[in-house]
């Protein structure tokens, strides 16, 4: 089945807003790595600096967004913020089989890399 054989068929504009999706994160993503690479920070850390981030960029966002901010306005769309972020979570563990077997192959290659490294160095 491919890709244009989903739910909303061949439509151009869904088809768009994937492929820019998809290009706004991979770029976002290499950007974080470099930092992190830059800093030294752990994963798991950054991950909870983005949900912090996350939030306060929903919370702007509402803010700047609307004609008439309010508390209840704000609190509603944190709400839905909560109901977005449970779909990626339940579409990520639908494919945490897949997700493990790719890092499990990953580290493979990144040990062998290692072994012929240690191989090749002089005595």
């Amino acid at each position: 089945m491919s890709d244009s054989d989903g739910p909303f068929g061949d439509d151009p504009a869904i088809d768009e807003f994937v492929e820019a999706f998809e290009r706004h994160r991979d770029a976002i993503y290499e950007r974080i790595c470099d930092y992190m690479d830059e800093v030294d920070i752990h994963e798991a850390y950054v991950a909870q600096l983005l949900i912090d981030a996350m939030i306060r960029m929903r919370m702007t966002a509402y803010g700047l967004g609307v004609e008439s901010p309010s508390v209840a306005g704000l609190k509603m769309d944190l709400d839905r913020l909560r109901d977005e972020v449970g779909v990626f979570l339940r579409e990520a563990k639908k494919g945490a089989e897949e997700y493990i077997r790719h890092v499990k192959e990953m580290r493979a290659e990144v040990e062998a890399e290692g072994d012929e490294d240690e191989d090749e160095s002089p005595e």
